[in-house]
């Protein structure tokens, strides 16, 4: 058998097959009891939020630490009240943490009249030293919420622009020191610095979908991740199809730094087939080497023409221009909002996540299931 040195291996855990039915979308990676180690929360639509506690790499406890979430695919981890917990908000909706993930995390309704969202962010968004809540919906539009000092009164919020389906992120685009917003096919300038007033400029189009796969959500849904991906020093903008079979990954070049003009740049597959939606995104030095890889996975849900897979796309020239394709999980497991950050404390890199609905046809039969991706870091591949 040849074996040849790589920088990327990963060693799959399945660390949960025992989950109720239903579409789980809300992930997040956060210190939920304050020990100082990340925890993955999950949510399901319309269900329960479960808290995993890392014990070792194939040894997870699972506590419930929640139910009737409104959410769908957002979950952020804040601390809402400022009582040094991080409590976690889904749709219109906070959970307050309890400070014991034995201990059910109180229900809190901040606006009532917004039950479900897909991109949740927070960020200081009006530079006043607090975060705010970035929420998008396509059933709704594109609005960010302050938390007002009694964080259980209703949150005001200002309308940023037209919603879409998905696509949010955050980042300075045109290099003036204040946070701007991305949406899909364009970005929306916070001309005073407050988040009071807004303009949109075009980014450019997302991929088309395919004629036969042609629901509603399919247009303008990708994933967004904001970055300088070629060390030129302004931001550029990394986006996955999330949605459709037969997507793309790629990232738009800010050419002059101030967000008016954009090149594309695909990442090419490493094979010809027609891939499943990739609905995750994580870019990220996953080698060690200083410069920015890009990870996703393919869904079960809208599959592809083959088992779904999970990749990192090696950024081999440090500038975004030459890339190389790595399968760090082939075994018909398909992935949804997976999440990235060192969960073992060996400083590098590790994923885990679960399926939106369970196919079939993945290697359990159907059944919904959490795994880990655990960063072995470079070594030798059999």
């Amino acid at each position: 058998m040849n074996s040849s040195p790589t920088a990327f291996r990963f060693s799959h855990h399945l660390i949960d097959t025992d989950l109720p039915e239903g579409h789980y979308g809300q992930t997040a990676l956060a210190d939920m009891d304050g020990d100082g180690q990340l925890e993955f929360v999950m949510g399901k639509w319309g269900g329960e939020i479960y808290v995993y506690k890392y014990r070792a790499p194939d040894r997870w406890t699972r506590h419930l630490v929640a139910t009737n979430s409104p959410g769908v695919v957002e979950l952020a981890a804040l601390d809402v009240d400022g009582d040094g917990r991080l409590d976690l908000v889904v749709g219109g909706v906070w959970f307050r943490n309890s400070g014991d993930l034995n201990k059910p995390f109180e229900r809190l309704v901040y606006d009532a009249d917004f039950g479900e969202m897909h991109d949740i962010i927070p960020a200081d968004l009006d530079g006043d030293g607090r975060l705010e809540v970035i929420v998008m919906s396509d059933r709704h539009d594109l609005r960010w919420y302050r938390i007002p000092a009694d964080s259980r009164q209703p949150w005001p919020h200002t309308k940023i622009g037209q919603g879409v389906h998905a696509g949010a992120a955050l980042g300075d685009l045109n290099g003036d020191g204040k946070l701007d917003v991305v949406r899909t096919d364009g970005w929306y300038e916070n001309v005073k610095g407050d988040g009071s007033a807004w303009v949109i400029h075009p980014i450019g189009p997302c991929t088309t979908p395919p004629a036969d796969f042609h629901p509603d959500f399919t247009f303008n849904a990708t994933r967004a991740w904001v970055c300088d991906m070629d060390k030129d020093g302004v931001q550029d903008i990394v986006f996955t199809d999330a949605e459709i079979p037969g997507g793309k990954v790629w990232w738009m070049e800010n050419v002059n730094g101030d967000g008016l003009t954009w090149i594309r740049h695909e990442v090419a597959n490493g094979d010809p087939r027609r891939r499943g939606a990739y609905h995750t995104l994580h870019v990220g030095d996953f080698d060690g080497d200083g410069d920015l890889d890009i990870f996703s996975c393919e869904m079960e849900a809208v599959p592809g023409d083959g088992p779904p897979r999970w990749y990192i796309w090696e950024n081999l020239d440090g500038r975004g221009q030459q890339w190389k394709e790595h399968v760090i999980l082939d075994a018909n497991l398909g992935g949804h909002e997976a999440v990235v950050g060192d969960i073992t404390g060996h400083g590098r890199l590790d994923i885990i996540g679960k399926p939106w609905i369970a196919s079939g046809r993945n290697a359990l039969g159907g059944k919904m299931f959490v795994v880990f991706l655990e960063n072995l870091g470079p070594g030798t591949a059999e």
